[in-house]
């Protein structure tokens, strides 16, 4: 089985599981324990809180650890009164943010002239900056650059963007930012905020002094080892990532010299090298989905949050794309591991799959749909 869904999560790494056993074993003590065994657990801890700083630019004391990005974002958020965001946003944003979304292009690119009309009315802003099913990749400099000018506070989602690109938080003007560890070959369950140094905040939760009082809770202490790991492994991993966008284009290429017309959602702006959301238009994304399983390829027509809900994807009805457009898309999401040999099966089995779909439509019968 190809799996090409990575954004949704990622299968956890080898040497990353090697590293937590331990700690589900011998290693289990509580970290805020006195003696000297749970004393060895806490510096672990604070190992990969280096390792995931590293992976930012950040400093090791301005990374909190977490739930996952979910409780990250919404930890974020919780600072904030007036919050502009995008249209384009995880629900975790939108469902949570106080405040109004700016217009996106076409590509899915925040419009800046918008973004700067509307700051001035907010005393914060949030946005990803690579986004969940496209790949989009925002101006983040100059986003933030327009929030700093007006005062703003920033929050940015890099749940999808942390370990797939360069990233470091401290050559941009951001306040808040989110990360979760199993979108990079590391556990589920466990994530971090950045807070960078001197920026006021108040904790989404409080009981006990975890988390340098940031976050109360016994931590997830196999799940943060496991999450440093995933951390150093991606930060040796950058040229394989780089690498997936000729293998992206190899995928795409393959579709059309076979004759399959394809448009890619967001294809004219910088995106992660890893992600391809298309369309065959008159194909819905639903019918080639069901018969892409059983040939043996794992995909997704949006994202795994919002999976079960009816409606099409918000995110490129805000680029401009009409229901039907939506209803035709897929998200494919290749990781580090991905080969040449996988993207050609891959390719063969959409193209066996559309083939499949098209010679069951007709302009008398109309297209393929799928009711669940």
């Amino acid at each position: 089985m190809i799996y090409w869904d990575n954004n949704a999560t990622t299968p956890i790494a080898e040497e990353v599981l090697e590293v937590m056993l331990p700690y589900l074993r011998g290693d289990f003590y509580n970290p805020s324990a006195a003696y000297g065994s749970a004393r060895k657990v806490r510096r672990a801890i604070e190992t990969a809180r280096e390792q995931v700083a590293a992976l930012v630019g950040a400093h090791a004391d301005e990374i909190v650890f977490t739930s996952g990005g979910t409780e990250a974002t919404v930890s974020a958020l919780a600072q904030f009164n007036r919050t502009l965001t995008l249209p384009t946003e995880h629900p975790a944003t939108l469902r949570t943010v106080k405040g109004e979304a700016a217009t996106v292009l076409s590509n899915g690119l925040a419009d800046l002239l918008i973004w700067k009309g509307m700051l001035p009315e907010y005393d914060s802003v949030s946005f990803a900056w690579a986004n969940h099913e496209t790949g989009v990749i925002q101006p983040v400099r100059s986003l933030c650059a327009a929030a700093a000018e007006q005062g703003a506070r920033v929050h940015v989602d890099m749940v999808q963007a942390c370990g797939k690109i360069p990233i470091r938080l401290h050559d941009v003007a951001v306040d808040f930012a989110s990360m979760s560890a199993h979108k990079l070959h590391g556990p589920k369950g466990v994530g971090a905020l950045y807070v960078r140094r001197g920026c006021a905040y108040t904790p989404l939760l409080s009981g006990g002094g975890q988390e340098n009082m940031y976050r109360a809770g016994t931590e997830n202490v196999a799940g943060i080892i496991g999450f440093g790991k995933a951390a150093e492994l991606a930060m040796q991993a950058a040229e394989q990532y780089a690498a997936l966008a000729a293998y992206r284009a190899s995928f795409v290429e393959q579709l059309r010299d076979a004759g399959i017309e394809v448009e890619e959602n967001g294809g004219t702006a910088p995106r992660l090298p890893h992600v391809l959301n298309m369309r065959v238009p008159g194909c819905s994304a639903e019918s080639i989905f069901l018969l892409l399983e059983p040939l043996g390829l794992l995909c997704s027509t949006g994202s795994a949050c919002t999976s079960a809900e009816p409606e099409s994807s918000h995110v490129l009805r805000a680029m401009g794309l009409t229901d039907k457009q939506a209803r035709e898309s897929l998200r494919f999401s290749m990781s580090r591991y991905t080969t040449a040999d996988e993207v050609a099966e891959a390719a063969a089995i959409v193209i066996k799959a559309v083939q499949k779909v098209k010679s069951v439509q007709s302009s008398v019968t109309g297209p393929v749909m799928v009711y669940r």
